[in-house]
């Protein structure tokens, strides 16, 4: 077995400074022949490889449960082939860190094998995660697979630990009826977790047992229950789809359709459908689909309510938020007359929006308009460079493209507010975001993001005179 070494394992060990609402995912999709069997509960309590995190989806199906051990129940061993296998680990750590308090008992996944001379081609995925590996077929007469290199697990909501590596790996197919082809799949190893202390990635050591059935599981979608007009639209796939599967959007108002693109066919498989399309406020689509998981079975989405999009906040006035003004607030952003001893940019309030809150507002655009235009103050919490981004992104509804000011937002010179949280100022600066697209309705989102782990010093928005032009 061609392992790595403990040192190259190391330089997967990483320094986390999570700023922004950021999400890496690696995705994708691939075909193959039908089969059967079910979905996996591990050790008889709770289900394994449903959804996670915001989607509304789960997977169903029947059962496999992990016992002490790995393997057939008596039937013969034989070679993979081509076939999909609703697969679950059974973990125990083996080799903690300091400080690590890990709660990963097991984990599941859909795994796909196709030929590859005598070794396998692997596709691993899970809730819009696709990762790709190989296993080694070895030499004994009872045909028996490894890994040749490190095979990435995917992990979501059932583990704490940011990423599993199987290192080492012993896999046999059992034929439990006699008709030649495999029923059950089963298997153990080790291998490496990679756990988050604070802002570091330690390494944890792992043992595993690993069954499988083959997978009876229809895919479906994990879809957001409700969305900003200027996120887009970002589905995830319980496992990974065929190539041919497509999905779609539908208004359940309007009833116009919106394809949606489909990532990453380099993968031989899809895990993410995807829009940048920037949609009307307050509105509803219904998803639709075709195609199917890697086994052949048919998505599964009927029962899903159409993703809604948030709320119309109304038109904003654009009288530098004298009046009443119409905007969705999230967080402790706020209208103020003033913070500490600095007064509100022009005339009697301002828009306050600090760090990990966000404002939303519906502008008109007249005709010929082809900006935005703000006025704003950065607002720290210490004085000091850092922090300079303009935290603000606007773009036309039935658009898809987002932009930013030309210019970012000063801080310097710095003011004393006497606040006794945001005691310090930058200088008022006008900005500017160009419209590129046409359309009457423009959206408008001030948000600057919270931060986890190192981050530069806490800072806000104060914002005024914002309008069309």
């Amino acid at each position: 077995m061609n392992l790595r070494s403990k040192a190259a394992l190391g330089s997967l060990v990483f320094l986390v400074a999570a700023c922004g609402r950021t999400e890496d995912e690696h995705n994708g999709g691939a075909g193959g022949p039908p089969a059967s069997g079910g979905k996996l509960n591990v050790g008889g309590s709770g289900t394994a490889g449903g959804a996670s995190g915001e989607g509304n989806a789960v997977n169903t199906g029947g059962s496999v449960v992990l016992e002490a051990g790995a393997g057939g129940s008596g039937g013969d061993s034989v070679s993979l082939g081509e076939g999909s296998w609703d697969t679950a680990l059974a973990l125990t750590v083996t080799e903690s860190v300091p400080n690590a308090s890990i709660s990963c008992p097991a984990t599941s996944f859909t795994l796909h094998f196709s030929p590859s001379g005598s070794d396998l081609k692997a596709i691993l995925g899970r809730d819009g995660s696709v990762q790709l590996g190989q296993l080694i077929r070895g030499t004994q007469s009872s045909p028996s697979y490894s890994v040749g290199q490190m095979l990435d697990v995917p992990t979501r909501a059932d583990c704490n630990l940011r990423s599993i590596y199987v290192t080492e790996l012993t896999l046999q197919a059992w034929d439990e009826n006699g008709d030649g082809i495999a029923d059950s799949i089963g298997g153990r190893g080790k291998a490496s977790g990679i756990f988050i202390v604070g802002d570091a990635g330690r390494t944890v050591e792992l043992s595993f047992t690993l069954q499988g059935v083959p997978d009876a599981t229809k895919p479906s979608l994990l879809a957001p229950k409700n969305i900003h007009s200027l996120d887009g639209v970002r589905l995830r796939t319980t496992e990974p789809v065929a190539l041919t599967s497509s999905v779609t959007l539908t208004d359940t108002g309007t009833g116009a359709s919106h394809p949606l693109s489909a990532y990453n066919a380099s993968d031989g498989a899809f895990g993410t459908f995807s829009s940048a399309l920037i949609l009307p406020f307050g509105s509803s689509w219904k998803l639709s689909a075709t195609g199917g998981d890697l086994a052949s079975l048919p998505f599964d989405i009927a029962a899903l309510p159409p993703i809604a999009v948030q709320a119309d906040p109304g038109l904003f006035a654009q009288d530098g938020f004298e009046s009443t003004p119409t905007l969705s607030l999230t967080g402790v952003a706020e209208l103020v007359t003033s913070v500490g001893t600095l007064p509100a940019i022009n005339g009697s309030q301002s828009l306050l929006v600090p760090q990990g809150s966000s404002a939303t507002l519906h502008l008109a655009r007249p005709t010929g308009a082809s900006s935005v235009r703000f006025t704003a103050q950065r607002l720290m919490g210490m004085s000091g460079p850092g922090g300079g981004g303009s935290d603000v992104e606007a773009g036309v509804i039935g658009g898809s493209e987002r932009v930013g000011p030309t210019e970012a937002l000063s801080t310097t010179p710095v003011t004393s507010t006497n606040d006794s949280v945001w005691m310090y100022a930058g200088p008022t600066q006008v900005l500017t975001l160009p419209l590129t697209e046409s359309g009457a309705d423009v959206v408008i989102r001030f948000a600057p993001p919270a931060c986890q782990g190192f981050c530069p010093p806490a800072r806000a928005l104060l914002i005024d005179d914002l309008r069309v032009e």
